[in-house]
């Protein structure tokens, strides 16, 4: 056996032997945790698929860095299923929706349906309107002090959201409180006309009723 040959045994080995470190190193971390990435993924979903902008503080936790919801594009949805796929200390999150459409700053609805498919539809299309994020294995998030400022702190082990930047998806009875709030404080007829219009469509959504066709003009194909 030449000695080249058994180098290049020696390096496969060692780089066989420093995977398999890294991923025990890995899932030992991850035992560590106070809760599974898709636990963690359950929990903030819940909790912020309900909230209005004024409560987003609740979910400072949950990022690793300052979160920065994205107000002028808000997902309405029902949720359907969330799933985890995780390689190490990073968690893939897949949120399967219904989407009920996109609000914008202005609370216009833009592609939205013309009927909301009921729980476990039979419908081809029913989860199809895909959502996602990563989770990263963190000690470290931020926290909002009295004064408004932000200050990053060591905590336990969790699993916390990598990108600050998120559109947040709400569900349909939280999408009537932010749209009914929100025109309440504007003073653009614009944006009251908008939300009329709007609060018209989700409320048919509530009742599951199709919407009428002066409504559903505007309102995409989809499938039933």
């Amino acid at each position: 056996m030449s000695m080249k040959f058994i180098k290049l045994a020696l390096v496969v080995a060692l780089g066989t032997i420093t995977l398999w470190a890294q991923s025990q190193s890995a899932q030992d971390l991850a035992g560590r945790a106070n809760e599974s990435p898709l636990e963690t993924a359950r929990r903030f979903v819940r909790l912020e698929s309900g909230l209005l902008p004024d409560q987003w503080s609740e979910l400072t936790n949950f990022f690793v860095e300052t979160p920065k919801p994205q107000w002028n594009k808000v997902h309405v949805i029902d949720v359907v299923d969330i799933g985890i796929g995780t390689s190490g200390d990073i968690s893939d999150v897949s949120i399967s929706t219904n989407s009920l459409g996109e609000l914008d700053s202005s609370l216009r609805l833009s592609k939205y349906t013309s009927t909301r498919l009921p729980p476990e539809s039979a419908s081809a299309c029913y989860g199809d309107d895909y959502f996602g994020f990563n989770l990263l294995l963190s000690d470290k998030h931020w926290k909002i002090a009295a004064d408004g400022s932000a200050k990053q702190l060591n905590g336990p082990l969790s699993w916390r959201i990598e990108d600050p930047s998120f559109e947040p998806l709400i569900t349909l009875n939280t999408a009537i409180r932010y749209v009914r709030q929100m025109s309440a404080k504007s003073t653009d007829p614009v944006v009251r006309m908008n939300a009329a219009k709007t609060l018209t469509i989700l409320e048919y959504y509530k009742k599951y009723k199709p919407l009428p066709n002066e409504l559903s003009s505007g309102a995409t194909a989809g499938c039933q």
